[in-house]
């Protein structure tokens, strides 16, 4: 009776190891994938000044997923592409012309 215990305790102990270090591991790649992609709009988007967006970008760096979250919270809007407009109407400008 107490080796069945025993080997039951050393299953649940493993078991609950391994998916708390696959959980770990999955949190930890979760956050790198926030930061990329909040470092990739970002690094697209449209600011007033060029220190505005270097200032962002270092936020996001240093704070990891957390400076990610506050940079979706106050920049980040659906409805507003990260595309630059300056580019958009230097495309368009030779294109009305002809």
């Amino acid at each position: 009776m107490e080796e069945t215990a025993g080997a039951f305790f050393a299953f649940a102990f493993f078991a609950f190891y391994f998916l708390a270090i696959g959980t770990a591991m999955l949190f930890g790649l979760a956050s790198w994938v926030v930061t990329i992609l909040a470092i990739w709009d970002c690094a697209r988007r449209d600011f007033p000044d060029p220190g505005t967006r270097a200032l962002w970008c270092v936020l996001i760096v240093m704070t990891r997923w957390l400076g990610a979250l506050i940079y979706y919270i106050v920049v980040y809007r659906a409805n507003d592409p990260p595309v630059q407009r300056r580019q958009v109407a230097q495309q368009a400008a030779p294109q009305q012309a002809g």
